[in-house]
């Protein structure tokens, strides 16, 4: 009875609220009430697809189980396994498999509107001035070509042309960084002092893959050099990195598979990263933000991050985290492609942008100088059109 004086009124009579951060809950809101404002009708886009290696992959399923889109053309030059992909995915008459030297057929079909690039590195280039010049918008894995000229020459294509080239930095568009990000530019942390970013990738790349990535700063790094600017919204003015080349065979292709870096800002932020080709205990992914007013952090997530067992004197056991990436950021991936949908059919403004896509290139290749010459880099953007609200 000592407690029946707090019992307030009926839970039916007090408002239906949940969290935000619930972000499975909102879709199932927006399905269920038939929310037109997220889902606005719209003809679907038409598209072809480039490439179905690592990252094509995942965009493959992406777009086969999106219902705004239509698949009409898979180019990828494993021509051997184009039975296998037709049984696997049940593609009928309308979807055509072609080798790349058939590209022409997808460039000159006028139906196709979107075209999406999972190809190696040193095809993009070619693939995204192809597509502009036919009238269609790009989604491209970064990098969007093998140096910073050629990746401005195909922005300013683009511009031209008045189509749409997204450059997919899919870490963005992580539920959880992108919280992270929110709570910083809300003030919670305060003035950020320093950043830590960790990213240890898992499995190990191949060598055939890492030989034709375009190297580990601008094929990895890129990612953690994005995820700080994008938090901080500002671009440093001195890069220091160290690397390292400890697998054998990583060394032999001239590459680095392990990398400490700083980047010092204007604001006097300071940010500090670690990366590493290969980690054995799984897809190790971490951020963190401290300031003035506190920190927040983002930690490794699990498959099953609710089980913890208890067996014998071992002590609490949890699940790994996730194996690799397609695990870890499903979720980016799933929401990067919604925003590019988004852009191209509604007009939403692109949230990665070329003056960004550029810059991270930028800081990315006075990083490796670093670590290859031992020297810290001083970076001047006064003449790169940055404008002052960054992100």
């Amino acid at each position: 009875m000592a407690t029946q004086k707090f019992s307030g009124p009926s839970p039916y009579k007090l408002p239906a609220t949940y969290p935000k951060e619930d972000y499975f809950h909102t879709d199932y809101v927006n399905n269920v009430t038939l929310n037109h404002d997220v889902k606005p009708p719209k003809k679907p886009v038409v598209a072809a697809i480039f490439g179905l290696g690592r990252a094509g992959s995942i965009h493959l399923t992406s777009i086969i189980n999106n219902t705004r889109i239509v698949l009409k053309y898979v180019v990828d030059d494993r021509t051997e396994r184009f039975a296998d992909l037709k049984k696997y995915w049940n593609f009928g008459n309308d979807v055509t498999l072609l080798a790349s030297s058939d590209a022409q057929r997808v460039y000159n079909d006028k139906e196709v509107n979107v075209v999406f690039i999972g190809s190696p590195t040193w095809t993009h280039h070619d693939i995204v001035v192809n597509s502009i010049a036919n009238n269609k918008d790009v989604f491209c894995e970064k990098p969007i070509a093998e140096n910073i000229e050629d990746t401005k020459k195909c922005y300013e294509a683009a511009k031209s042309k008045g189509r749409v080239l997204f450059s997919a930095f899919n870490r963005r568009f992580d539920p959880s960084y992108r919280a992270l990000k929110n709570r910083v530019r809300n003030g919670e942390v305060g003035h950020v002092q320093i950043l830590k970013v960790t990213a240890r990738d898992s499995p190990l790349p191949s060598i055939d893959y890492l030989k034709t990535s375009g190297g580990v700063f601008h094929d990895c790094l890129v990612h953690d050099f994005d995820m700080a600017c994008w938090v901080l919204g500002e671009l440093p003015c001195r890069v220091q990195a160290s690397a390292s080349a400890l697998i054998p065979e990583v060394k032999a292709i001239d590459d680095f598979d392990t990398i400490a870096f700083l980047l010092t800002y204007p604001s006097g932020t300071v940010v500090l990263g670690d990366n590493s080709r290969y980690s054995a205990y799984g897809y190790d992914q971490r951020l963190e933000v401290f300031g003035n007013k506190g920190m927040i952090k983002v930690e490794n997530e699990r498959p099953y991050h609710s089980t913890q067992a208890y067996i014998g004197h071992e002590g609490v056991k949890e699940s790994p985290i996730y194996y690799s990436f397609p695990s870890r950021f499903r979720e980016g991936y799933k929401n990067e492609l919604e925003h590019f949908l988004d852009v191209v059919t509604r007009g939403v403004p692109m949230e990665v942008t070329d003056y960004q896509t550029l810059a991270i290139s930028k800081i990315a290749t006075a990083a490796e100088e670093s670590a290859r010459t031992g020297k810290s880099v001083e970076l001047d953007w006064s003449k790169d059109g940055i404008p002052a609200n960054y992100s």
